[in-house]
């Protein structure tokens, strides 16, 4: 089974930018492509770039080559990136402490192994006791929307890092006396952008790397799959949100899930991405599948819940609401229930491919949700947690690819 599954998929080829000035030729990684990119635009055979001049002095010279290479051995004084709130950031390396003020960035940090790093974490870490063990007994700055920006600055961290939704605030709260970059870690598309930038202003590129490539095999296998899949045979899915009736619409985290997975949101041509809906509607499309989500810290799903009587009978109401009887996906019994704690963050892979498996069971035979999941939490978290024993995370049980 190991064997199969370490052959599941092959390191997959990424299609972002790494927006670290120095990465003149705008891939995903700084490498001596980019040297010789730097020195065609110096002949005049290249076009400079975005990122072409990697000391920012207005000027392409060999003195950008020369940062290129204290990049590339991990000597470099300073980074200069664009964060994902699209702010340019000068970061001064090495960095020996951070306060994170989302527990996504902190999953990132413990990715790479630069957990120790940590002085200070905002509420959602130190409430989830299970997941970050050692991370929740660190100092707490309050919630990332309203940090306690005093204590802050008490701490002192060489870097704070956030969800890009504030960093602009931050930024301004903290004054200059504090570098702030802004990394959400929950979009998709942006996932591994973000964190090989974070393996960079680490120093972790390595491990960055690595992380990228393990969950990308999988992802690229899926969407190869599915992609055989024509337009008409496809499921259609009605995605709800922890509150009833609030759907996830297009631009969502949820619907682009649910798209690389071979699904169709049947909500995707509303407007807003959390668009309220009436029960009728849903009735009236029909979706072959019905997904509703839970957050995580509720009574339902989770690192922290061992038993499934909860998640059980809020599933049944599900099925029970008036008129959706005749709802295909009630009558055919897919009706599926998942914590948000896989269906989000740096983690969501595991969603795509319980998706995956439940639209396309035949399809994904070989395919192990809970295998993926577990070598995520064993070896990239280094979280000594046994899914065969602990959490619930997808209701009802998926069917284990060896079974």
């Amino acid at each position: 089974m190991l064997c199969m599954l370490l052959a599941f998929g092959s390191a997959s080829a990424s299609d972002y930018t790494l927006e670290i000035f120095g990465n003149a030729n705008m891939d995903e990684t700084i490498d001596e492509n980019d040297i010789t990119y730097v020195e065609g635009i110096i002949k005049g055979t290249n076009a400079a770039t975005n990122l072409s001049d990697a000391n920012c002095d207005g000027k392409v010279d060999e003195n950008d080559i020369l940062q290129i290479e204290q990049i590339m051995a991990g000597e470099e004084e300073g980074l200069i990136i664009i964060d994902s709130a699209d702010r340019t950031v000068t970061v001064e390396r090495p960095i020996e402490s951070i306060v994170s003020l989302s527990h996504t960035s902190a999953e990132v940090i413990k990715i790479l192994g630069a957990e120790d790093r940590i002085i200070g974490v905002e509420k959602n870490v130190a409430d989830k006791n299970i997941f970050f063990q050692d991370l929740s007994k660190l100092p707490v700055v309050k919630s990332g929307s309203s940090p306690d920006y005093e204590k802050i600055l008490e701490l002192k961290p060489d870097l704070v890092i956030g969800q890009q939704t504030y960093a602009s605030e931050y930024a301004e709260k903290l004054d200059s006396r504090l570098t702030v970059v802004g990394l959400g870690f929950y979009q998709p598309g942006r996932m591994s952008q973000e964190i090989a930038m974070l393996g960079y202003l680490l120093g972790r590129t390595e491990e960055a790397y690595e992380f990228i490539d393990f969950y990308e095999s999988y992802l690229e296998t899926i969407q190869q799959r599915v992609s055989e899949v024509p337009k008409e045979d496809r499921v259609r899915v009605y995605l709800e949100q922890n509150k009833d009736f609030t759907a996830s619409g297009n631009g969502s985290g949820a619907s682009k899930l649910c798209e690389m997975a071979g699904g169709i949101n049947v909500a995707v041509d509303l407007v807003g991405s959390y668009p309220v809906v009436d029960p009728e509607w849903v009735i009236a499309e029909d979706p072959d599948v019905i997904v509703k989500s839970v957050n995580h810290g509720n009574k339902y799903a989770g690192y922290e819940k061992d038993t499934t009587e909860e998640i059980e009978a809020l599933r049944t109401s599900l099925m029970n609401r008036g008129g959706w009887k005749m709802i295909g996906a009630v009558k055919n019994d897919r009706v599926l229930v998942w914590s948000d704690s896989i269906s989000s963050k740096p983690s969501f892979f595991v969603g795509v491919s319980y998706l995956a498996k439940w639209f396309y069971p035949d399809l994904f035979e070989d395919l192990d949700p809970q295998v993926i999941h577990q070598e995520y939490l064993t070896r990239f978290q280094r979280l000594d947690f046994d899914l065969d024993k602990h959490g619930v995370f997808v209701y009802p049980r998926v069917e284990r690819a060896n079974e």
